[in-house]
Order: structure tokens, then C-alpha cells, then sequence
């Protein structure tokens, strides 16, 4: 599903909870409709400090297929966790099965906004490869890629 072809973020969420509920016996039922629930209001967090970026529905739905997909709580505890990345020595790399890169760029966006100066060296390597995995054309545009 394209960008431009992705429901808001209350079509979604209903839309997810409906899949729950068909899905029958589940024994995660209650947590995963809380988790719908939590998705939602922090995509609408998204959307308001984004100004309704259409990257905001892609997360969402991401974040929705990973819900439906999970066998545990600690999955879905995990899938409600900003994205985690970690230094390895040589750089800055995601970690953890959840991991979606348009919300890694969203965070990386929000960490350069609140610091008050620039990323340290390996935080804008990474903002830089995340942004151009996200937006190729754009990224060769501004000669980022």
C-alpha cells in the first residue's frame, strides 16, 4: 500500500481492532486493543508535531501489522517503544525486531529540534542515511545521498 493510499489514523486503528476481533480466541486480546489504542494517540502526537506529515500513516500502519503479528506482551511493550538505536563502535544502528525507519527519522527530526545544537558526529551520520533510505529522491536532490 502506498503513502497516498493509507487511511487516517482512526481508520486504521478501528481497522486493526476489527482484525483483532475477527482473529477469534486470542489470548492477547485485551493488551492488543490497548496497544490499537496507544498507536493511535501517539500517531496524532506525530501528526501534530509533524504537521500531518503522510509519514505518520505509514508508521501507523507499520506499527498496526506488527500488533497483529506479535505472540507476547514484552512484543507488544516493545513495539510501543520509540525506535532504539545503539552505537557500535563504528556507528549508529538500530536494534530490536520492531524497528521501522520513517519513525527512526521522525525521532532523529525531534532529537536535532530539542538539543539546542547539532547532532554529535555518528547521530547526524545516521539521521543522514535514515532520511535517505526514507526519501531517495529527495536525499539525491539535496546531494544527501
Amino acid at each position: 500500500m502506498s503513502k497516498e493510499q493509507l487511511p487516517d489514523i482512526d481508520i486504521q486503528i478501528i481497522l486493526g481492532i476489527k482484525r483483532i476481533g475477527d482473529s477469534g480466541n486470542d489470548k492477547l486480546l485485551g493488551e492488543r486493543i490497548a496497544a490499537m489504542i496507544e498507536v493511535g494517540s501517539k500517531m496524532r502526537g506525530y501528526q501534530k508535531e509533524f504537521c500531518d506529515n503522510p509519514i505518520v500513516l505509514t508508521i501507523c500502519a507499520k506499527k498496526i501489522e506488527f500488533i497483529l503479528q506479535v505472540t507476547t506482551k514484552s512484543d507488544l511493550k516493545e513495539i510501543l517503544s520509540p525506535p532504539k538505536v545503539h552505537y557500535n563502535g563504528n556507528e549508529v544502528v538500530p536494534t530490536g525486531s520492531f524497528h521501522i525507519i520513517e519513525e527512526e527519522l521522525l525521532i532523529w527530526s525531534l532529537t536535532s529540534l530539542w538539543c539546542g545544537g547539532p547532532l554529535n558526529e555518528a547521530g547526524f551520520k545516521r539521521y543522514i542515511k535514515v532520511f535517505a533510505e526514507v526519501y531517495p529522491d529527495m536525499a539525491k536532490e539535496i546531494g544527501a545521498a
